[in-house]
């Protein structure tokens, strides 16, 4: 607000507003950003300069890249790692906060820390991601929790790329086209829509180092590969999959590692 914010800052702040070029992600992210900072002329001078010249060029999609950069390199490695998770699932996808702490540690993303259960951690870690404007809380209850969140269409853009450019997860339909030339192991697999001929892609790839499955293809789910060729699982999410009768469950039973189980919304 005005009445916290000396006049050397809002100096300052005005020129990074300016930047933002009127959108409002870009504000929204770089406020959040500044509000995790210390209130010192210096480091807001620094964040202005860290602003990318492509604001002034592009102030659409290079612009909003550089800002969100931004605001993701400020993040400690495991909040990192929390947000690039949600690149599995498809845009506008409601995202169940129990589910997705579950997942969490289900990964192994989350360590317990000083005397805080990893449940608490990784609570602490969604309610984070939320204030500083990374995630967006959905459906808020009477104890003020978030029964949901959602990834805004460009922060998930953003987050997709990273995890391409991470070797993080592996998505397959809805414009997702990298699986063919994909070099290293598949670790995450996130399967918004399958045919014959993605299918026949993800049959040459080696799915035994696989930890994390998700399935959004309900209609096309007789498509996809055994589960015995899932052996490393220990993330297995069908949640809304119509049409399971299709799919060869067989080996589920042989999914030593598995902690993370959902079939909730199917028609098992």
């Amino acid at each position: 607000s005005e009445d916290c914010c000396p006049d050397v800052l809002k100096q300052v702040s005005n020129k990074i507003l300016k930047k933002c070029g009127g959108l409002p992600l870009a504000i929204i992210s770089i406020s959040s950003l500044l509000a995790n900072r210390p209130k010192v002329k210096d480091e807001w001078e620094r964040i202005s300069r860290s602003i990318a010249s492509a604001l002034d060029k592009n102030p659409s999609l290079e612009g909003m890249n550089s800002i969100l950069s931004l605001s993701y390199n400020d993040l400690p490695t495991n909040l990192k790692t929390c947000l690039l998770y949600l690149s599995i699932f498809p845009e506008d996808y409601l995202i169940d906060r129990e589910s997705l702490v579950r997942r969490w540690i289900a990964e192994g993303f989350i360590s317990e820390e000083r005397g805080q259960s990893k449940q608490e951690v990784a609570e602490n870690h969604f309610y984070e991601l939320i204030n500083r404007s990374m995630i967006e809380p959905v459906e808020i209850v009477y104890d003020g929790k978030s029964r949901f969140c959602q990834v805004h269409d460009m922060m998930l853009e953003f987050i997709i790329s990273k995890s391409v450019e991470d070797n993080f997860i592996a998505s397959v339909g809805h414009g997702q086209t990298d699986l063919a030339n994909r070099h290293g192991l598949i670790r995450r697999l996130s399967v918004h829509y399958i045919d014959q001929e993605l299918a026949s892609v993800l049959a040459n790839k080696d799915l035994s180092h696989v930890r994390s499955l998700t399935v959004t293809a309900s209609a096309c789910i007789k498509h996809l590969p055994s589960l015995a060729e899932f052996e490393a699982l220990r993330v297995l999410d069908f949640q809304g999959c119509r049409s399971m009768q299709e799919y060869d469950m067989n080996g589920i039973d042989k999914l030593f590692q598995l902690k993370y189980l959902s079939l909730r919304g199917t028609d098992m």
